[in-house]
Parts: C-alpha cells; structure tokens; sequence
C-alpha cells in the first residue's frame, strides 16, 4: 500500500528516472488515462508513476545508497549529541562539596540556549528557499554532514550524480538541527536526574550583574508560567531565592547557604520544569514544524523536476499506433462500422474534437441541426475538461472529428468511456479538408472506419 508521506526517496527515485532523456510521452499519456482518479491531485499521480517505473532503475538505486549514508550521519551524530548532552550536564552539575552548584549556568543552557536557537531557527525556516542561506550554513549540523558526507565512502558516487534542490538541503539541516539539540538537550535532561537522585546537590545562584532577589523572582515567575498551575512547587519562592544568593567574598561559605543546605536542593524541581518545557516540549514543536516544513519542500521539489512528465499526462498529445499492431487487429476483426446516411433533426450534444464550439456550431447550421449543448474535448483541452464532458454525456451525441488527422489512442480512450455511459448512439461525422468541399475521402473513411471497428462498439455508428 502507498505510503500517504511522501520521502526523499521518493525525490531520488524521481529524479534518476528523469536522468533518462528518452521521450516516454505516449507513456506517461496512457498512465494517466488508467489513473484519472489521480489527475487532481498531480503529487499523487506522479508518486504512482514512480512506483511504477522505479523497477527499471539500476540497482542499488541513488535513493538506496543515500538513505544509507543519511542513516550513519544521523545515528553518528545523535549519539555524538547525546554525549555532548550528558557530559555537559556533568559539567555543569559538578559538586565539589566545598561550594553549591550556580544554578544560572545550567539554567542558561536550558532556557537561553534554547531560546536563542529557536529563534535563529525561525530565521532559517524564513529564508530556507534560498540557495545559500547563510542561516542554515551557520548550523553546525550543516558543517558536521558536510565534513561526513565527504569522508571516504562507497556512496561517493551516488552523491555526486545527484544534485539536490537547495530547499530540500536547507530544510534537511533544519530538521537535523532541531533533532540534534532535542537529543542534546534529552542528555542533559537526564544529567539532571541522575545527579539528583545519586548525590546530595546545594544550587545557589551568583552573578557579578546588580540583580536583586525580587527582580530575579519576577523573572522566574515569568519563566514557570506554563507549569506554575500544575506543579507550583516546581516555582522558586522568593524566600528561597533570597537564601541562595551566593558571594564569593571571604572564600568561604554563608552560614546563611550552610544553614538552608535542605532547602538549596529545591531548585533541581525548577530546573528540573525548565528543562523539560523550553529544552524538550518546546524543541519537539520546532523539530515537528522542520518536518512538516521538509515534507512540503520534498514535495514541491517533486513537482517542480516532474514539470514536463506532468504536462505529458494532463495534456493529449499526437500519435499513431504501430503498423504492426494495427494489422494484428484488424486481421482478428474484419467487421465495419455502421454507417449512417442522414442525421436527426435534434441532438441533445455535439462534440467537437479539438474543434472549437464556433465551427461545431457552423456544422450544426450546415447540416440544419438542432444541438442543445456543444463541447470541445481533446487538442489542447485537459484530462480534467475532457472527463467532466464525459459525465455530462447522454442521448445521441453527434461527434465531429478532423477526418486527415490520423486517429490517436486518447481519442479512442475518450470515445471509449463515452460510450460507457449513459448515451444511446455515437454519430461520427468526419470532416474533410477545404480542397475537398470538407468531405472526407474514402481514404480518410477508410482509417477511421477500420479504427473504430476494432472497438466493437454498436452505439458508434459513421455518417457516410
């Protein structure tokens, strides 16, 4: 079943597909008519066309090779992230016993850092449909795939064949750069816990800044916010950030810090909550906004290198079938089609193909018929126009065709499933050229008559 994301494999796929210059448009003309349920929505159209032919690629595909490299950068830096995450928190959890731990270092890393990534992401997120975005070239992500993707490799050459729109790259690093920090930030997350739960930890909080208790206090405030309902003990007090000012002078401890030791230990609950909301919950939005920000860039792509195959499919295009065929079939039906020497007075539609509704109607004069409705199907008319007609069908229709234009496979699929519906007769008029007085030749009656006859179909009947 088909995946509803759409992948980079999926680009990849594509794009190596198209590598192939071979002019495919009668193809990709018969794939849409067997997918008109598809033409609406041309990503999904051109994700069946891809599962379709992706069997004709060389194997091991470009997609293959770059998923597994893809793969090895991810998992190599996750877990250079996680370390980086845990050996941090060691770092700045680190208790000596002679003095408490400063608070602020470990809450900057956890609440500022997020932050001002965050918002240096946003900005990347802006300009990420820029080639060179300097934004997301200043990711370190950027630089870490860029060092391992030119590393030595088996898939160096899968690499440098495909070259991949700078939207895709740019939301790429994005999304890596948002899961890195989230792994990151998990790290010192559990850094956190671990210390806590395994020593006796005394927070304090020190600056040479002039920041008073009651400012700080306010700020914190501000900061626990979104949790201050659901765990207020997680909300420093002021009373308790008042006893754990530290200052250095005299060397030695505060009785003051040595006294409210029990009390110092309480901080790990909001550093605790700062964590897990700034570094974490919040990250996880971001990482999920590159997702969905990858996913359309992904797709757009998809839909920008597959122009031209798109056009082929909602566009008719001109044809002849193989002489070989043709006498195969005939030679297994030898039946004519029925012919008709007038026409009816009343038709309740007359359809012209790749004619426009002003001739239709010179012909309907001509022939002093009445129509209730005229339509144009095929030439430049898309699938999407030329269905719509098709629902509409019904009664006798009267057909007008070009008779010195040879017939094509998307006007035998038109008249087709015309004729499944709910019509009663399908008059074929053929027109001629100027130089024959718009009659058509008993050659030109000829092709079209031993066409249609192959169809079999006793409500299509030819005006002689």
């Amino acid at each position: 079943m088909r995946r509803d994301n759409t992948s980079l494999s999926d680009y990849i796929d594509i794009y190596q597909l198209l590598e192939n210059k071979e002019n495919i448009s009668a193809e990709n003309r018969s794939f849409a008519l067997k997918h008109k349920d598809l033409i609406s929505s041309p990503l999904k159209l051109i994700n069946a066309w891809r599962d379709a032919r992706v069997h004709l690629l060389p194997h091991p595909r470009y997609s293959i090779n770059i998923s597994k490299l893809l793969s090895s950068v991810t998992i190599f830096s996750f877990v250079i992230a996680f370390l980086a995450g845990i050996f941090s928190g060691m770092g700045l959890l680190h208790y000596s016993g002679n003095e408490p731990i400063n608070l602020l270092y470990f809450f900057a890393m956890v609440f500022i850092f997020p932050i001002l990534t965050m918002i240096f992401t946003t900005s990347a997120m802006v300009f990420a449909n820029r080639s060179h975005s300097i934004m997301v070239h200043l990711s370190p992500a950027y630089w870490l795939e860029y060092i391992i993707g030119h590393l030595p490799s088996k898939h160096q050459d899968s690499i440098s064949k495909l070259k991949l729109n700078p939207l895709i790259a740019n939301w790429l690093i994005i999304c890596r750069s948002q899961s890195i920090a989230l792994i990151f930030s998990i790290g010192l997350f559990i850094t956190l816990l671990g210390s806590v739960a395994s020593s006796d930890i005394a927070f304090s909080w020190s600056t040479t800044l002039h920041i008073t208790s009651e400012e700080l206090h306010s700020f914190f405030e501000i900061i626990s916010y979104p949790w201050s309902s659901i765990f207020p003990s997680a909300v420093p007090s002021l009373e308790l950030i008042d006893k754990s000012h530290y200052f250095r002078l005299g060397g030695k401890l505060d009785s003051n810090l040595v006294d409210n030791a029990l009390l110092l230990g309480e901080w790990w609950k909001f550093l605790a909550m700062t964590t897990l909301t700034y570094a974490i919950i919040l990250r996880i939005i971001f990482f999920t906004i590159s997702i969905l920000g990858f996913q359309r860039a992904i797709e757009g792509s998809i839909l920008y290198i597959s122009r031209d195959i798109l056009k082929q499919m909602r566009e008719p295009f001109i044809t002849t079938q193989s002489k070989t065929k043709e006498r195969h079939l005939v030679q297994n039906y030898n039946g004519d089609v029925d012919t008709i020497d007038g026409l009816q007075d009343r038709y309740p539609m007359a359809i012209g193909w790749a004619l426009d509704a002003e001739t239709i109607g010179e012909y309907n004069i001509k022939e002093d018929i009445l129509v209730d409705e005229i339509y144009e199907v095929g030439g430049r008319k898309s699938l999407e126009d030329d269905s719509d007609i098709i629902t509409k069908a019904k009664g006798d229709i009267i057909f007008y065709i070009k008779s010195w234009e040879p017939p094509t496979m998307d006007f035998v699929d038109f008249i087709t499933e015309l004729s499944n519906k709910d019509v009663k007769n399908i008059e074929i008029y053929l027109i001629g050229i100027k130089e024959n007085s718009y009659q058509a030749t008993n050659s030109d009656f000829k092709i079209w008559n031993r066409k249609l006859s192959l169809l079999r179909d006793e409500k299509i009947r030819m005006k002689r």
